[in-house]
């Protein structure tokens, strides 16, 4: 390996080291009350370090959403991708996948429910995060829609069965995380038993 080639690679884990160590403090301080000198401290570097990647705070937050949602939209995508014409079930396993990716990232999941907000234009409902909005939850909204249409769901609001099964799932994702210690099952079998009760209370019933 090249002095350049191993330069490059420590400037990369530096970078990732900032970032981790900002989506910590920002989880458990608060974003509002976090500087870049906390930060810095958390990782015993010089503000200045940090300075050389991320010009400020807000920069810091944006990236981190974007890897966030990148990875997340990545998996929606792929969840799609092996679906077969059934919106329904697509919508189980995205609602699901969404689950299982925040209870692994904790952090995140604090952070992301503590300052993002969502707004609904032109029938796309997108997410703000400080000064960006992303529109990752989309592919839920295509499901639903799709669903309502083919007779899959009794409720023929696609905004209130978005926030419905929203306000279900991050209630089951809060206290997983808050309560870590409480005997359950594996996430991803107890996933599935949830989402299963979850859904019996929107879906059109077989004998109508």
């Amino acid at each position: 390996m090249s002095i350049k080639d191993r330069k490059e690679r420590e400037t990369a884990r530096l970078r990732h080291k900032i970032l981790n160590a900002a989506l910590r403090v920002f989880a458990k301080q608060g974003y509002d009350k976090v500087s870049m000198r906390k930060i810095a401290a958390l990782i015993d570097y010089s503000p200045t370090t940090i300075y050389r990647f991320f010009k400020n705070k807000e920069e810091l937050l944006q990236t981190i959403a974007a890897r966030t949602y990148g990875d997340l939209s990545a998996k929606f995508e792929q969840v799609k991708a092996e679906g077969e014409d059934d919106p329904l079930g697509t919508l189980k396993a995205l609602v699901r996948e969404y689950m299982i990716f925040c209870v692994e990232h904790p952090d995140m999941f604090r952070l992301f429910s503590d300052i993002a907000s969502f707004e609904l234009e032109d029938g796309i409902m997108y997410e703000r995060l400080g000064g960006n909005r992303n529109m990752v939850y989309q592919s839920w909204f295509g499901c639903i829609r799709l669903s309502i249409k083919s007779g899959g769901l009794e409720i023929n609001d696609d905004v209130r069965v978005f926030l419905y099964l929203w306000d279900a799932v991050n209630g089951y994702i809060d206290h997983r995380i808050k309560h870590a210690l409480v005997s359950r099952k594996p996430l991803a079998d107890d996933s599935v038993e949830y989402l299963s009760l979850v859904f019996r209370g929107i879906e059109m019933k077989k004998d109508k």
